[in-house]
């Protein structure tokens, strides 16, 4: 359980337990990981699609 224990225009100070706390980073990662594979499969899209050999020869330079 939480409760609001000020607000202010920019700022709420709340009180939770360390385990929702630890539950609430966890689900910020999660969606800022979604957020990049989104963006990332977007730019995927719209890239050329490469032949075999470009690839090979991608792989290798690595």
């Amino acid at each position: 359980m939480e409760a609001i224990i000020e607000r202010m225009p920019r700022r709420v100070t709340v009180s939770m337990s360390t385990r929702r706390w630890n539950r609430m980073l966890q689900l910020e990662e999660a969606y800022k990981l979604a957020r990049i594979i989104k963006r990332s499969m977007k730019q995927v899209e719209t890239e050329p699609s490469m032949t075999p050999e470009e690839t090979i020869k991608q792989l290798r330079a690595l």
